[in-house]
């Protein structure tokens, strides 16, 4: 790892090459938004009763809703009927002739639905009909984006690390374009669904494989910046998504296919774009990692490097195949975390702030057409508060640390969430939404950074994927959690706000990570933060691999592995921990 992090230093950490990366990168990245919250209106949904003739359109008040519809009356207020109508033919119009005699004897929506279109010309659930027995169809084509997330994170993710960061980037990219376009064509409710799933699977990927590859061509001190500008970025396209919508007047296929058209501009960026070099030296290419190293060099204005500076690490390469095959041996799994008790309870405790951070943000992301009379501002307004929250939380990370931080931000934003529903005061009720907004978005940056430091290096890409997947869980269920307002209409609101609220409770049960040398062994992870964490200090990183690890070297390989250990763990530390903030 120093030998790489002196190369990449001596070539510009942070020059002029990197920072036009983060600039494209921050804006491509960003827009992933686009695909990411599109179900916000494309699935929105608004007003409704039985149509009863063709080429019926929404009136709010009117003799023919009044004869056809059925209502009840509550609290002063009416009710009307949003799958039901009464059996009468108004085909030659209302009298009282037709309306007076009718039976109290109700029907389905035999012919269909008409919809309020006050803030949306057209969305799937005004042209397929997802009300009343179909609503589930709605919430489906909202939860599909987030498992397309989890499926192309796995099969993109391991893509990028077998065929490299920037093919796997560019070819989400294209087929983004591709299917984002089809998708605002598609003819049925199944194309819909597929086109969704792909457009949760390849943006995401993409953002993943973006967020990867700045943090490997930028020397160590700028990753944590790199990682939160991206982050903010997404935050600013989702505002610009929610204006796109308004000018849209949301019509739901031009809003699709402004987003796949839009990603055309980025594909100048390929000739741009460079490999990771780092990704290249952990697969051996160091001629193409010298020469990506060297226009580095060249961009930045830094004295070029001498050739062959990768010559003692091919010669190590080539000499030492064995060594390499029983390191690989001992490579740790997802099950060694639930080896020990204490490192098994804190991963728990951080898959459930993770599901709990997911839940909860895409719960409201997804569903502020919920929140507020006009839909666009209160999407935007979401997105807005997003960006202080995600700088308020890396500042208050470096003053009051880790877990006060995820604890603080979780338990207001799920108590915020909760005040958010009160009745008839609507500008209340947003601010105080957005507050919980902030907030949510605040855990998510803090819960990168924490799990990454909590979970042990050798044990460290496993946790953040497990981590990952249960994140991937919350966003897949929580649009189904608005289903909950047919029991009581502030449910939805109150079920995220209470999830929020115990995942920070449970934060504090947590050690505290700031300024602390992170774990390395598994001995080490299960003792961070307790008193007996001092006496491992002065143990070898090797003992405690051999005595506690459960997949440990054989003595008769120790000898022969020994010498080559440290430099083959020097090699691939870094990219452990660029993994960890996948």
């Amino acid at each position: 790892m120093k030998q790489f992090e002196d190369t990449i230093k001596s070539v510009g950490g942070f020059g002029i090459y990197q920072r036009l990366h983060l600039i494209i990168l921050w804006v491509i990245t960003g827009s992933t938004a686009f695909f990411q919250m599109g179900n916000t209106f494309y699935s929105a949904s608004a007003d409704h009763y039985c149509k009863v003739y063709d080429n019926q359109t929404y009136v709010d008040q009117s003799s023919l809703k009044n004869c056809t519809i059925p209502y009840s009356l509550g609290g002063g207020d009416i009710s009307w009927d949003k799958c039901q109508r009464y059996d009468v033919n108004v085909s030659q119009g209302i009298s009282d002739e037709v309306c007076s005699p009718r039976s109290e004897e109700t029907i389905n929506c035999d012919q269909g639905w008409v919809y309020d279109k006050t803030w949306y010309d057209s969305t799937v659930v005004f042209e397929y009909n997802l009300v009343c027995d179909n609503g589930w169809m709605r919430q489906l084509s909202k939860s599909i984006v987030p498992l397309g997330n989890l499926v192309g994170v796995i099969i993109f993710g391991q893509l990028s690390d077998i065929f490299g960061r920037r093919p796997i980037f560019f070819i989400t990219l294209v087929l983004a374009i591709v299917t984002g376009v089809l998708t605002s064509f598609a003819q049925t409710y199944a194309m819909f669904v597929i086109g969704q799933f792909l457009l949760g699977a390849l943006p995401h990927s993409l953002f993943v494989t973006g967020n990867v590859l700045i943090l490997e061509i930028v020397s160590l001190e700028y990753r944590t910046m790199c990682n939160a500008v991206l982050h903010v970025g997404f935050s600013v396209c989702y505002m610009l998504f929610g204006v796109i919508a308004l000018l849209c007047h949301g019509n739901w296929r031009l809003i699709q296919l402004i987003a796949g058209l839009s990603w055309i501009l980025f594909l100048p960026s390929f000739f741009f774009i460079t490999e990771s070099p780092m990704w290249l030296i952990q697969k051996h290419k160091y001629g193409k990692a010298e020469k990506v190293l060297q226009t580095f060099a060249k961009f930045n204005k830094k004295t070029l490097l001498p050739g062959n500076i990768f010559q003692e690490d091919k010669e190590a390469h080539d000499k030492s195949p064995a060594v390499e095959s029983e390191i690989k041996e001992r490579q740790h799994t997802l099950v060694d975390i639930f080896r020990t008790p204490r490192l098994r309870f804190r991963a728990l405790i951080m898959c459930f702030n993770w599901f709990a951070c997911s839940f909860v943000y895409y719960g409201i992301s997804l569903n502020t057409d919920q929140i507020g009379n006009n839909p666009y501002t209160t999407f935007i307004l979401a997105g807005l508060v997003e960006i202080p929250g995600r700088l308020l939380a890396w500042g208050l990370l470096q003053v009051i640390g880790r877990r006060w931080s995820l604890c603080g931000f979780a338990f207001v934003g799920g108590l915020a969430l909760i005040l958010s529903v009160p009745p008839e005061i609507e500008e209340v009720s947003v601010a105080i939404a957005m507050v919980a907004k902030l907030c949510i978005a605040a855990t998510f940056t803090i819960v990168y950074l924490y799990a990454a430091e909590i979970y042990p290096t050798v044990v460290r890409n496993a946790g953040m994927g497990m981590s990952s997947m249960s994140a991937r869980v919350g966003s897949i269920i929580s649009p189904y959690v608005m289903l909950l307002d047919v029991i009581w209409a502030p449910m939805p609101f109150v079920v995220m706000g209470v999830t929020s609220m115990i995942s920070g409770l449970l934060a504090l049960l947590l050690p505290e990570t700031k300024n602390k040398k992170l774990p390395e062994t598994l001995r080490e992870g299960e003792f961070f933060g307790t008193s007996k964490a001092v006496s491992l200090e002065g143990e070898s990183e090797l003992e405690d691999k051999i005595t506690n690890d459960a997949h440990e070297l054989k003595p008769s390989k120790l000898s022969e592995a020994e010498e080559t250990s440290d430099k083959t763990e020097k090699s691939t530390e870094l990219g452990t921990v660029n993994e960890a903030y996948q």
